[in-house]
C-alpha cells in the first residue's frame, strides 16, 4: 500500500509485489504387507510413493520415496526410509518488489579503524576501481549498518533434496506393572539439498570485491562519490548446497493412576552431527556449533534437549519444561554459553462443568535466564531466533471444550 512504499510504516520502504503460478499434479502411494505374526517378523512391510507435478513458472518434475518397517516382535520396531522432495519457489521468492533490510557489516575498502585500505595495496586499487576516492578519505568505521536490498528472481529453479533415515522404537510389554506408556525412539537423517534459495550474503559479497576484483560482486556495490555504501545487491538466487545429518531421540513415560492422577515424563533430544553449507566458487561454511555461519542472526547448537515433567488430574494439573541449547562459537571467536531455560504450567477444570472448562496459567522462563550476547548479531547483542527474548512471560488461558 502507499504508506509502506513511502517507508511511513514501521519499517523501510518496500515496492509492491504481483506474480502468481498453476501446477498441476499426479499422486500415488503403495502399501504392501509382506509378513506378519512369525517368527522374528511379527510385521514387515513396504511403502512407496510417487509424485509428478508440472509447474507453469519452472516446468515438470518427477519425486518418489521408499521405505520398509520391521517388527521382529512386537516391543521393537525397525525403520528406514528414502525420500526425494521438491520445493518449488513462493511467489514472494520469484516475484517481491525490492526491499531494504540493514546489516552490521565491516567494509575492507574504509580507511577508518578495521579497514584494510592503507596498508593492502590490492584492497586499495580494487576498492578505488570500485568508486572509492584514491586519496583515503573514506574512513567510515566498520561494523556500521549498511543497506541490504533484495528482490524477486523469477528465473528460479526449484530447490531438490534427498533423505535418508534410520530409526527404531522400543516400546517394552513387561513395564505394563509400573507404567501405562513408556517408549524410547531414536531417529538418524541424512538430507543432501541442492539449488538453495538464497541471496549472497553481502559480507562476502564486499569481500569478493575488495580482494578478488570479482566483477559481479562489485557491481552489487553502489556507492556514493565520498565512497559511502549507499546499498548492496542481494537478489534472490539457487545458491548453496546443503548436507546435513544428525540424531534425533524421544523417550515417553506415564505411570499408573496415583491418587487419581498419572505422573509423566516426556524428552525430545536433538544432536546436530554436521550441517555444511557450499556455495558456489567458495569454501564450504561448517555451521555446526556456531552463531551467524549464514551471515544471518541463526545459531546451530550441536546439542538441543526439551523435557517435560508433570502431574495430571482431571480437575488439576501442574508441569515444568526444561530447555538447553548448548554453547556456540561466532565467527571471531566468541564463545555463547549454553542456556538452561524454565517453564511452568498449571491448570484447573472443575468437576462440577464436568471438566469441559479449563483454565491454565503459565510463566515462560520462569528463572529469568536471560540469552547469551552475541557480538555479532544484528538484533539487539542477542539472537531471537535461537533464544527467548529477555524476560519473563506470563500467559492465562480459558477454554472450553463441547
Amino acid at each position: 500500500d502507499p504508506v509502506i512504499v513511502a517507508g511511513l510504516g514501521a519499517d523501510v520502504p518496500t515496492s509492491p509485489a504481483r506474480g502468481g503460478f498453476n501446477v498441476d499434479e499426479i499422486y500415488g502411494e503403495l502399501r504392501v504387507p509382506i509378513l506378519a505374526d512369525t517368527p522374528f517378523f511379527y510385521r514387515l512391510e513396504l511403502d512407496g510413493a510417487v509424485r509428478h507435478s508440472d509447474y507453469s513458472s519452472f516446468g515438470s518434475s518427477t519425486t518418489f520415496t521408499a521405505s520398509g518397517l520391521w517388527k521382529p516382535v512386537a516391543d521393537l520396531l525397525f525403520r528406514g526410509g528414502y525420500a526425494e522432495s521438491l520445493r518449488a519457489p513462493s511467489i514472494g521468492e520469484l516475484y517481491a518488489g525490492l526491499s531494504r533490510s540493514d546489516a552490521t557489516i565491516n567494509d575492507p575498502c574504509t580507511s577508518g579503524a578495521g579497514g584494510l585500505f592503507p596498508t593492502n595495496a590490492t584492497v586499495r586499487a580494487n576498492c578505488i576501481a570500485n568508486g572509492v576516492p584514491a586519496n583515503g578519505s573514506y574512513n567510515d568505521p566498520t561494523g556500521g549498518q549498511l543497506g541490504v536490498f533484495s528482490k524477486g528472481n523469477s528465473a528460479l529453479k526449484p530447490e531438490t533434496a534427498k533423505t535418508f533415515t534410520a530409526g527404531g522404537v522400543y516400546s517394552p510389554s513387561w513395564s505394563k506393572g509400573w507404567a501405562s506408556a513408556l517408549s524410547l525412539e531414536v531417529n538418524y537423517y541424512n538430507i543432501s539439498l541442492k539449488n538453495a534459495i538464497d541471496s549472497v550474503p553481502a559480507s562476502l559479497t564486499l569481500a569478493r570485491c575488495a580482494f578478488n576484483a570479482d566483477p559481479i560482486s562489485c557491481s552489487a556495490i553502489k556507492r556514493t562519490p565520498s565512497g559511502t555504501i549507499a546499498g548492496i545487491s542481494a537478489g534472490l538466487l539457487n545458491l548453496n548446497a546443503i548436507k546435513t545429518d544428525g540424531l534425533d531421540a524421544t523417550f515417553i513415560y506415564r505411570s499408573p493412576k496415583i491418587h487419581g492422577g498419572t505422573l509423566g515424563l516426556t524428552a525430545n533430544a536433538a544432536y546436530l552431527l554436521k550441517y555444511n553449507v557450499a556455495p558456489p566458487s567458495a569454501p564450504v561454511q561448517v555451521c555446526a556449533g556456531t552463531e551467524r555461519c549464514l551471515a544471518t542472526d541463526q545459531a546451530f547448537p550441536r546439542f538441543k534437549l526439551n523435557s517435560t515433567i508433570d502431574w495430571s488430574m482431571p480437575a488439576f494439573g501442574a508441569s515444568f519444561t526444561a530447555r538447553y541449547i548448548s554453547a556456540v562459537t561466532e565467527g571471531n571467536g566468541h564463545v555463547m554459553s549454553a542456556t538452561f531455560y524454565g517453564d511452568v504450567q498449571l491448570y484447573y477444570s472443575p468437576a462440577w462443568m464436568d471438566h469441559n472448562m479449563r483454565l491454565t496459567i503459565g510463566v515462560n522462563n520462569v528463572f529469568n535466564k536471560t540469552p547469551p550476547i552475541c557480538s555479532s548479531c544484528d538484533s539487539a547483542n542477542f539472537d531471537p531466533t535461537t533464544y527467548d527474548i529477555p524476560g519473563q512471560f506470563g500467559y492465562a488461558r480459558l477454554s472450553y471444550g463441547f
